[in-house]
């Protein structure tokens, strides 16, 4: 499988570039509604996938120093004209019940993250919009159960290849990203731990220590005019050499996270701001 989402990577940054743009103009916020259709492992690690068809709400607001746009909710704390310093979050699905690996053990709720991110912009051409960023976020985890848990933090360094590029006469945005991910062992508990009361002849006691967690390449895709968010999604997992790798829970060395939206926007403001997007130029 790493072989064939390579070549399409390889691919994808081969996409004839858009021509440059001035700075847009653009409401202060923008609501969408539409639906979208999600297909992940139950959990990185997991040989089972599941598919989630889904109702979308997308929230845009363009201030100066809190956004929340198809690159995510962040807030920027410091910003220069080759890094910013940002608050960040990030999140992922809870673990579904019926996984074969976690028979009779409990189920696991969603996971949010949050925490401060440097962006180094390392290199750029500005002429068709093409960028390449250091991004090295640390975020605390917590769960969503019958409460919400503190389970630990993460690390996710990665290099952020940005381009806007022209297809059927419409404008795209593209993202590609490649990274290595850590965590501590309290996170790795969360997901692999199995407690003496859940052994199984098959499935053995297990303690997580902290360490690698694996690696990571997502690829994205969107358009927007003032009518409509098209989005699409890719994220390829392997887990071989993390620390957890032992795990009973464990077992599939990779997966294939996969969907796509379409949403539309039905309101928004009359004020209009400058966008210059910072990471696109």
């Amino acid at each position: 499988m790493m072989k064939k989402v390579l070549s399409v990577f390889c691919l994808l940054s081969v996409l004839p570039a858009s021509a440059p743009a001035a700075a847009e103009q653009l409401p202060l916020w923008e609501l969408a509604f539409g639906a979208g259709v999600l297909t992940a492992p139950h959990y990185r690690g997991s040989d089972e996938s599941s598919t989630y068809p889904h109702p979308f709400v997308f929230p845009v607001y363009r201030g100066k120093r809190v956004k929340s746009d198809e690159s995510g909710i962040r807030g920027i704390l410091l910003a220069g004209e080759k890094a910013r310093l940002i608050f960040s979050i990030d999140g992922g699905l809870p673990v579904r019940d019926d996984d074969s690996a976690r028979e009779g053990m409990p189920k696991l709720g969603a996971v949010g993250q949050i925490g401060p991110m440097l962006r180094i912009k390392l290199w750029e051409r500005p002429q068709n919009h093409q960028t390449l960023i250091l991004d090295l976020p640390v975020r605390a985890a917590f769960a969503v159960n019958s409460g919400i848990e503190h389970i630990g933090y993460t690390a996710f360094p990665k290099i952020v290849y940005r381009r806007r590029f022209e297809l059927f006469d419409s404008k795209w945005k593209m993202g590609l990203t490649a990274g290595l991910l850590w965590a501590d062992e309290e996170y790795h508990d969360y997901y692999y731990q199995v407690d003496p009361q859940y052994a199984t002849p098959a499935r053995p006691a297990y303690d997580a220590s902290a360490g690698f967690n694996g690696s990571r390449l997502i690829s994205t895709f969107y358009h927007r005019d003032e009518k409509k968010f098209l989005s699409f999604y890719a994220l390829y997992d392997n887990v071989s050499g993390a620390a957890f790798e032992d795990s009973p829970l464990v077992t599939a060395s990779d997966g294939l996270t996969a969907g796509f939206v379409v949403s539309w926007f039905l309101a928004k403001s009359r004020q209009r701001v400058e966008v210059d997007d910072w990471e696109w130029k």
